[in-house]
């Protein structure tokens, strides 16, 4: 990583020059935020240089000094003796800007012939258990379009901290528990019955009924009438229990095949029905009696919730004796612990605000740190068609399930498009915009430029090495290689054998090949703090512009030209080929050689 590494070694410099003046001032707590409020990064405007911070207006704040004067001193005595600096200017109010040398980056460069598609990884993990929870539908209906988006983007992070070192269990909690399904089995029954000419009141408040039926009808198909235990036209019996079972693997079934559509798939389906079996639960709210968390009120059993964060006391138990949606978030959270996962990720869904600070205030009560917990809450996504929203409604069986989605879309524009946006920002799908084959159509045009490295590629086979121009050590390669240049050349083609490459010797002859060059070494760093920030949106943002560098780079300055390569641009058109491909790997897109 180059922005992180620098930035590491700026912070180590500055709390060595400044560290005895802010602790005159400011309690430790104070003096440790001042260095994490100091950034180093790209700044808008390229004309300011490769990276900038805003270090010396930062410091200027605590310690009250002049920013300009500090810079100055920042200048001299950190940023000039660094041997990957090559211009350092000073702006005013105290931004501090700097260019990257040339042969930095060319040293950069070799780190990606080197570790291919290993590039772009890092240990910052250090195994680090994580468990990732995402999706998880109650299985009484079909994923809608949320479900789609917390699906890509849940999918996504798992591959991004993987990639940062950390093992990651991907996890679906299957809610099979409780007053919903019951709900659900009753619904099922009433259809199912009807198969058989038994008529029975579907429920007011039931699920909708375009969904029930499909299920009632395939357990009628494959099943009979093995759930009736009594023909009874009008009071028939009936294994409500059994039925409600096979409906709800019939559901988990459909979820399976949509998110496989999208290429979601989890190492663990966890069932709630399973927190309940022996005396699981009674055990729990012993241990938590034990821990005088919970107290008894009106013959229910609450949690405490109060007095660990929360904005009032939650129900544990009702007082009819069932347990409540929070008595299963209760074991689920004991349940990750005692698994042995360190952090614990979760993917929510927009109406799923208040979880928050109870599932934080249980963490509390019960002795684990809070930053365990990671609680993502998704926002919703609305289906736009010919520039209109698409109105839908689940009670008036007006739907457009996520299924429905990739039929009609297909699998990596959907994910693509899912990943564009923060987690908390709502978005609009425009389907007829991921439909396009255009450069418009933002997925398109970052494949089109791994399908273009890839005609050149096939093109280069054509062109006979001794129309090489002058690259880098070119010459010496050949030497060095026992076989042909013909053959060399065959072999740099299809094995990627770019480690073998002096990228000393390469040559940037316009602004274009030098920012291209710059965009990819900055990769492993997007790979970092996507991890860090929990935002896939900054990956795809990342690929979309090195696409469009290589784009700009491809239409302005030829590799091929009459039977002619540069060497020196086809060189770095395969280092952008390994960084594409790596990207669209964590974001589980395809690499077509074709388009």
């Amino acid at each position: 990583m180059v922005i992180r590494e620098l930035k590491k070694r700026l912070e180590g410099r500055l709390r060595e020059i400044f560290w005895d003046k802010l602790s005159s001032t400011q309690e430790l707590s104070e003096r440790e935020k001042v260095f994490e409020n100091i950034v180093l990064q790209e700044p808008k405007n390229k004309s300011f240089g490769d990276l900038s911070t805003n270090a010396s207006m930062v410091l200027a704040s605590y310690l009250k000094s002049d920013p300009l004067s500090i810079a100055e001193t920042l200048k001299d005595k950190i940023f000039s003796l660094w041997e990957e600096i090559e211009d350092i200017a000073v702006e005013k109010p105290g931004f501090i800007n700097f260019r990257l040398k040339d042969s930095f980056i060319k040293e950069k460069l070799k780190e990606v012939a080197i570790q291919k598609e290993r590039y772009g990884f890092n240990q910052t993990g250090n195994g680090v258990k994580v468990h990732l929870e995402y999706v998880s539908s109650n299985p009484t209906g079909d994923l809608h379009i949320g479900h789609g988006r917390w699906g890509a983007l849940g999918d996504t992070l798992a591959n991004i901290y993987n990639a940062n070192g950390y093992e990651v269990f991907r996890e679906y909690y299957v809610n099979d528990y409780g007053t919903q399904i019951e709900k659900f089995a009753d619904c099922v029954k009433s259809l199912y019955l009807s198969h058989f000419g038994i008529k029975m009141p579907y429920p007011s408040d039931g699920y909708p009924e375009e969904t029930v039926s499909k299920v009632a009808g395939e357990i009628y198909q494959k099943y009979g009438d093995r759930f009736i235990l009594r023909k009874d036209t009008k009071s028939p019996e009936v294994d409500v229990e059994g039925l409600g079972r096979k409906a709800v693997e019939i559901m988990l079934s459909n979820i399976k095949e949509t998110l496989s559509l999208m290429g979601v798939t989890y190492d663990n389906w966890f069932y709630e029905s399973s927190l309940y079996e022996g005396d699981r639960f009674e055990r729990v709210v012993d241990e938590l009696k034990q821990r005088g968390v919970v107290y008894e009120k009106d013959g229910a059993v609450w949690f405490k919730t109060s007095n660990f964060g929360d904005e009032k006391d939650r129900v544990v138990i009702r007082s009819e004796g069932n347990p409540t949606y929070f008595a299963s978030d209760i074991l689920y959270l004991m349940n990750k612990i005692a698994r042995g996962f360190d952090l614990l990720i979760y993917i929510l869904g927009a109406d799923h605000h208040g979880y928050v600070k109870r599932l934080q205030a249980v963490a509390k009560s019960l002795g684990i740190d809070v930053k365990r917990l990671v609680i993502i809450i998704g926002q919703l996504v609305r289906i736009v068609k010919s520039g209109n929203v698409v109105k839908m409604s689940r009670r008036k069986g007006k739907t457009y399930t996520l299924k429905d989605l990739l039929k009609e879309v297909g699998k990596d524009p959907v994910r693509y498009f899912f990943c564009t946006a923060s987690f908390d920002t709502p978005m609009d799908f425009d389907v007829d915009l991921a439909k396009q084959k255009s450069a418009k159509n933002p997925v398109y045009y970052v494949q089109y430029a791994h399908a273009r490295i890839e005609s050149v590629i096939e093109k280069a086979k054509s062109v006979i090495p001794e129309n090489i121009s002058t690259g880098p050590d070119i010459e010496r390669l050949l030497r060095e290689s026992n076989k042909d240049s013909s053959s060399w050349f065959v072999d740099l083609i299809e094995n990627l054998s770019l480690d073998r490459v002096d990228f000393s010797r390469i040559q940037f002859k316009n602004s274009s090949e030098r920012d291209l060059a710059k965009t990819v070494i900055f990769y492993p760093d997007v790979i970092y703090g996507s991890c860090r920030n929990n935002s896939p949106y900054q990956l795809v943002q990342y690929l979309y512009r090195l696409a469009s560098e290589f784009h700009f780079f491809y239409n302005h300055y030829r590799i091929l030209r009459n039977n002619r390569i540069n060497i020196d641009r086809f060189i770095l058109a395969l280092l952008v080929r390994v960084v594409l491909r790596n990207a669209l790997k964590i974001l589980n897109l395809s690499a077509p050689e074709r388009m």
